[in-house]
């Protein structure tokens, strides 16, 4: 079988290889699935690099998210079939055409979903739902800033807190993409190259500021939104696209009581108990099938062209995910 595969950290340009790999059996308790889809994530490339919370080791087939279809059953599993679509939650190396998962961390796919919605259903969706509605709690009428608007969870955020009552101000680096986000339910749509952006922020909310911040940019972009929150606000850092580090000012952490506080879904996944994901998952599921959390997908790859769909993703000006498949 064809696996995407590395025996070093670093530039993926340079250290992925395609390589051919024997097929193993399932074990006791184990299916082997034939992967399907396969999007293209900021922690894939953070991982590839080195530069993620958890490393695998190596080598190593990237990938954390993807939907397969049940190719066998081993020994002693109960309550799939062959031909089952299914998304493997919590197994890495997902970007191979065969992967042999434990039983117990498959989700069944609801009927009518299609395998690339599946695909995608656990990054960025719930992301996007728990950041808004379980990390910061954010009330109705609250108005909430965030960068990398035009990135999936951003536009999931988007979409999220119109149907919430939550006001949004969305930065995105080209312009261009106001009139797309204004029509999704953004309330605001600002370019991060504008020099006043501080002061664009503050006519719309107020002499008080924003309460709540979301960043996924970190560098310039974030260390601006502390900069644009207000008296007791708070921001969550989930992500550091730009690899640079926050800029803060110890003022607003003191005179202001600003809290900054950095967020991890992996680790969300790790301490939530089977009750709490499945809740989740069938909180998600119909927001998916009627369109709140899909994602556009911008382009699609298959596992030999994984060195030009890697190019692709990492474009600032595509819109939509970028996915592998067989």
């Amino acid at each position: 079988m064809r696996a995407v595969r590395f025996a070093s950290f670093g530039d993926p340009a340079k250290v992925l290889r395609v390589e051919d790999c024997p097929l193993t059996a399932p074990g006791p308790g184990q299916v082997l699935l034939r992967m399907l889809v396969r999007p293209i994530n900021p922690s894939d490339l953070f991982t590839i690099r080195g530069q993620y919370g958890r490393l695998p080791r190596l080598p190593a087939t990237p990938g954390m998210e993807g939907a397969g279809r049940i190719e066998s059953l081993g020994p002693g599993v109960h309550g799939f079939e062959v031909g089952q679509l299914v998304v493997p939650l919590g197994v890495g190396g997902t970007w191979q055409e065969y992967l042999v998962a434990n039983a117990a961390a498959l989700i069944p796919v609801p009927a009518g979903f299609s395998e690339r919605d599946a695909a995608m259903l656990i990054v960025n969706p719930t992301s996007a739902w728990l950041l808004l509605h379980e990390v910061l709690c954010i009330d109705p009428g609250a108005w909430l800033v965030q960068n990398a608007a035009n990135s999936a969870v951003g536009r999931f955020i988007i979409r999220l807190a119109r149907r919430s009552g939550v006001h949004t101000i969305n930065i995105v680096r080209r312009r261009e993409l106001s009139e797309e986000l204004l029509a999704e339910g953004a309330d605001v749509v600002l370019c991060e190259r504008d020099p006043d952006l501080l002061d664009q922020i503050a006519q719309i909310v107020g002499a008080r500021g924003v309460r709540y911040a979301l960043d996924s940019v970190a560098g310039v972009s974030g260390s601006r939104l502390i900069q644009a929150l207000g008296q007791g606000g708070q921001m969550v850092v989930f992500g550091a696209i730009s690899r640079q580090p926050l800029s803060i000012d110890p003022s607003a952490l003191i005179f202001r009581n600003i809290k900054l506080h950095g967020w991890w879904l992996a680790e969300w996944f790790q301490n939530a108990n089977p009750s709490q994901v499945m809740d989740l998952l069938a909180t998600l599921q119909p927001l998916v099938a009627d369109g709140t959390l899909r994602a556009p997908i911008a382009a699609e790859y298959g596992l030999e062209e994984v060195h030009q769909a890697i190019a692709a993703a990492e474009q600032s000006e595509r819109n939509g995910k970028i996915l592998l498949v067989n």
